[in-house]
């Protein structure tokens, strides 16, 4: 894209026509005084994707949407000047994403240090190569299976015998975990994966950071645990937050299972869910382990109610912490700033869809100096896409820092069994084959004598009768029958098994509590409304259901105010059977098969089982 100067300001254009921003008023004064001093400049706008949608879906206000992607080009004996014109308005040049070929990187704004710093060897970006034309999600897959492949740590350690009070021994796996965590807790840490190595500058003995480069002259920072940031009260006890309430009764279940009855009567346990909890701060700071969920840290901070930020905790525990992999978040704002003496984060997936993920998460462990993830993006994320080369070095680097804080086991080390893929036919029923053909006969005579139909927006064809027939496999006759008028119904499975068929990682976003939801797969679920575009989470959604309600509506309750005056007749409190997607009985041939072969064993066995539906004609 490019710069033109209008009448009345800097727009920022796309072809002749497509006015796509426009730069803001100190900018525009900055760029207005530059052009009047310097024919030379060039300005030229490069508008990293990823960064635009992440702003854009933030932004609440118009003045929230800001994007820097600008970069100025021009001869090096102005680049001071330039520096000048724009720190007069409180402008000052970042990093750039993207460099033209042949151009050389020098940043006015950058504080030039001695030779002898390698720091300053980061702003010197080679423009040799070009980045490479890759599909970007295949390569960091790639590339993290192999970073993984590499890591040593869990190969290095003896392992620490559990204590005499627990009631189940210890695995090797388990033993060698603990080992770890007390590494990381109370040290020491081995030589080898410390981040801080002795060098010297200067004649002057000092410590150098293994990543980033930074000189420390009095000593070595303590790599252990992670900052103490609160004052009084302080307490003594862990703070898990897990995904759910399901999960709360989870860890309670492990507490039953590892220790002896004694010791779990004398642990202090507090479930800190729900609308009657406890919200004694003084019960809570006397307690041993108190269990929360994500969900409740975020309504307690958006409610001013907030009691466990007021706390120094010993220790807090992340579980399926790739739940906060997103900054902007209110779920990651709710337990980043919370105190503790250590932090710890549980998640069989630290990067999803991007390297930016893990970053997230060193940055709520506050592991200097990447506690800021502008440090992440720096020295490891940016360089991954600037290239072959730089590609490797961030990768060593990614290394490194995953060696030293991260232990990561296979399925070999931790001796579960191997996936076993077994094949299940599945017979209809005579109540859902007599559906299953009553909707294919009615989606395909529309198709015939109408060659497409256009409903909301979304096109019919063959491929949305081959997923529509799909979900009936699933769901059986608990589902109400297919028609027209409730197509709407019917909209949001076919959209999730759309984006399931071509392999896509797509997002949500709840518009209660701001977390990002998957599409599909592992996390948080959530129901889409149409008519309001409103997403909710199950405890999102479940929070806003007002009491006298007894059973679940389609309808959002966010807009319950618009809808509850039009359903207040005296037919009913509730949504009609004919609104909802489910009917209140029915079967289901291949759920039964399914429960059945997660139940198979299921005393001895934790079991995972996943179903996909194959249709064959007949």
């Amino acid at each position: 894209m490019g710069v033109t100067k209008s009448d009345l300001q800097y727009l920022i254009t796309f072809g002749e026509d497509g006015i796509l921003g426009e730069v803001n008023a100190s900018l525009e004064r900055a760029l207005s005084s530059m052009a009047e001093q310097h024919h030379s400049l060039d300005l030229e706008v490069f508008a990293p994707v990823r960064a635009i949608r992440e702003t854009i879906s933030r932004a609440v206000k118009e003045k929230d949407a800001i994007v820097r992607v600008i970069s100025i080009y021009g001869p090096k004996c102005i680049a001071q000047s330039v520096g000048r014109e724009l720190s007069q308005q409180k402008i000052y040049l970042q990093h750039p994403d993207h460099i033209k070929d042949g151009a050389e990187y020098d940043n006015p704004h950058v504080l030039k240090l001695s030779s002898n710093d390698h720091q300053l060897s980061e702003t010197d970006i080679s423009t040799e190569e070009k980045p490479c034309d890759m599909d970007s999600h295949g390569v960091l897959k790639e590339t993290i299976t192999e970073v993984y492949a590499s890591l040593t740590r869990d190969k290095n350690l003896q392992g620490l015998e559990g204590d005499a009070r627990l009631v189940t021994t210890l695995l090797n796996h388990q033993k060698t975990a603990l080992d770890f965590m007390s590494q990381r807790e109370s040290g020491p840490i081995p030589e080898k994966y410390c981040l801080w190595e002795p060098a010297e500058v200067d004649g002057q003995a000092c410590h150098r950071h293994a990543v980033t480069n930074t000189i420390c002259e009095i000593g070595p920072p303590d790599e252990t645990g992670g900052g103490i940031l609160a004052d009084e009260p302080r307490s003594s006890a862990t703070l898990i937050v897990a995904s759910s309430d399901l999960m709360i009764n989870e860890w309670f279940l492990e507490l039953k299972h590892h220790f002896d009855p004694a010791t779990l009567s004398a642990l202090r346990k507090i479930k800190y869910h729900g609308q009657n909890r406890m919200r004694s701060l003084a019960t809570l700071c006397e307690a041993d382990i108190i269990i929360t969920t994500y969900h409740t840290l975020a309504s307690e901070q958006a409610s001013s109610k907030d009691i466990i930020n007021g706390v120094e905790w010993f220790r807090v525990v992340l579980d399926e912490a790739h739940i906060i992999r997103r900054q902007s978040t209110g779920l990651y704002r709710a337990v980043a700033g919370i105190p503790a003496r250590s932090r710890w984060c549980l998640t069989g997936t630290p990067v999803q869809n991007r390297l930016e993920d893990i970053g997230t998460l060193l940055a709520f462990l506050r592991i200097e100096p990447f506690h800021s993830i502008a440090t992440f993006r720096k020295f490891i994320s940016l360089p991954f896409e600037e290239g072959e080369r730089r590609r490797k070095l961030a990768v060593q680097r990614f290394t490194r820092l995953l060696d030293s804080m991260c232990l990561r086991r296979t399925k070999d080390v931790l001796h579960l069994p191997d996936q076993r893929n077994i094949i299940r036919s599945i017979t209809l029923c005579a109540e859902e084959r007599e559906q299953y053909d009553q909707t294919r006969k009615t989606m395909m005579r529309a198709i015939k004598h109408q060659h497409g139909v256009l409903d909301q927006k979304s096109t019919l064809g063959l491929f949305q009768v081959q997923l529509q027939l799909r979900i009936i496999c699933n769901h059986g006759t608990w589902q109400q029958s297919f028609s027209w008028n409730r197509r709407k119904l019917h909209l949001l499975d076919e959209r999730e098994a759309l984006e399931a068929s071509f392999g896509r990682e797509g997002e949500r976003t709840c518009s209660g509590c701001r977390q990002t939801l998957p599409l599909f797969g592992s996390g948080a679920t959530f129901q889409q409304f149409e008519e309001c575009r409103h997403v909710l989470c199950s405890e999102c959604f479940e929070d806003n259901i007002q009491a006298e309600q007894e059973e679940r509506t389609t309808r959002c309750p966010l807009c319950s105010s618009l809808w509850h005056a039009r359903s207040s007749n005296h037919q009913s409190k509730h949504t009609s059977q004919e609104d909802m997607y489910f009917r209140p009985e029915g079967q289901s041939s291949k759920m039964n098969r399914l429960m059945a072969d997660v139940m198979m064993d299921i005393w001895r066995t934790k079991r995972y089982v996943l179903y996909r539906t194959v249709l064959i004609a007949s």
